[in-house]
């Protein structure tokens, strides 16, 4: 019993390693990489989906500004 248990342990260490490569691997091979997504947004976005966005970006800079200024003031 004992021995079966360490067996079935074994393959599944030896198994999440395998597919935890294979991802890591695929990652990086850019096998998730969705570039036409990437294009046809840019595409087909309308000028105030694209304003949003920057304005977003503008707001979440701002507030890691407004953070950091706080952790030097308070040093």
């Amino acid at each position: 019993m004992n021995s079966v248990l360490i067996l079935e342990l074994t393959v599944g260490i030896i198994v999440s390693f395998t597919l935890l490569g294979i991802f890591i691997w695929a990652a990086k091979g850019g096998q998730f990489d969705d570039s036409k997504k990437m294009m046809d947004g840019l595409l087909f976005d309308s000028e105030e989906d694209l304003q949003a966005a920057y304005e977003k970006e503008q707001k979440v800079k701002a507030m890691k500004e407004k953070k950091e200024q706080k952790k030097k003031e308070e040093v």
